[in-house]
């Protein structure tokens, strides 16, 4: 009697299966959301859903997110630098470009004053570039393109757009060297534009400056004045312009003044000179080195 009723409850008991309670389920959620679509009775119950669900839909895509956001800075910032390098490198090209704009701009301009200059002279000059320069206490020189091959000699000056530069003092088969007015063995016989002055300048050797020796204190000379080649030593033409005077300082216990001059000719800012060709036959001896006029 006892197993018939047991046999009998598990018959009752016996529910649906699993497969018809979840046919059951896709048929009352497709209900729901036709009803929801028809009527929108869900929408506030979805509403309330989705504030408390959406904590947990940003903690689960925590990980995704951050993944993305890494490789996304990282790409960025290898792409940032590869931009500033090839910014860098335009940068520096433009820079290349400009500098090179502005040398020949300023050569540009030099070989244009040079024509004027040797129009406006009447003597003869021949243009040449300056292919290396040694500036220091013991030799003031530069180096010209042109020597034997153009029939240069020693004692031909040599100038620029600005004023005198030199002298050639050796010459080779395709060079020649040019002693600077502010060498130590330099002179130039000179007047002072203003009143006519007449002098001989010496080379300091350094500091680019040029004197004016042996002039007593109460010389008539005065900051600002003007040198220009006197013509007298028949080696540089008359009126070239030397040198401004720069500074006068009166001793009284000594007997002359000292009157420090600036020449005008700049060479270190110029990549070409003029050489004046000779007037009359140069002699060596004239306006030379001062330690080869002791001689």
């Amino acid at each position: 009697m006892i197993k018939s009723h047991q046999h009998s409850s598990k018959l009752f008991n016996k529910g649906p299966s699993l497969l018809s309670k979840l046919l059951l389920l896709i048929f009352i959620s497709i209900v729901l959301m036709g009803v929801d679509f028809r009527f929108h009775y869900l929408k506030n119950i979805r509403q309330v859903t989705n504030v408390f669900t959406k904590p947990f839909h940003s903690l689960l895509n925590l990980p995704s997110d951050i993944y993305h956001f890494t490789t996304e800075y990282f790409s960025n910032q290898s792409r940032l630098i590869h931009e500033n390098e090839t910014l860098k490198l335009n940068i520096d090209s433009l820079k290349a470009d400009l500098q090179r704009l502005d040398f020949i701009d300023q050569e540009n301009n030099q070989l244009k004053n040079l024509l004027e200059v040797k129009n406006a002279y009447k003597f003869k000059t021949e243009a040449v570039s300056i292919i290396y320069s040694r500036f220091d206490p013991f030799s003031q020189k530069i180096i010209i393109d042109g020597g034997q091959n153009k029939d240069f000699q020693a004692g031909q000056p040599v100038i620029n757009a600005l004023g005198l530069v030199g002298q050639i003092s050796s010459v080779f088969p395709e060079t020649s060297e040019v002693t600077l007015i502010v060498d130590k063995k330099m002179s130039v016989p000179i007047q002072i534009q203003r009143n006519g002055l007449r002098a001989i300048t010496s080379g300091n050797g350094q500091n680019e400056t040029i004197s004016l020796p042996y002039l007593p204190n109460s010389v008539d000379v005065i900051k600002g004045d003007i040198l220009k080649t006197s013509g007298i030593d028949t080696i540089y033409p008359e009126g070239i312009i030397v040198a401004e005077v720069l500074e006068i300082i009166n001793d009284p216990k000594l007997p002359f003044a000292k009157i420090i001059c600036k020449p005008m000719s700049e060479i270190r800012n110029h990549s070409h000179v003029l050489v004046v060709k000779p007037i009359n036959k140069i002699a060596n001896h004239a306006a030379t080195p001062k330690n080869d006029q002791k001689k």
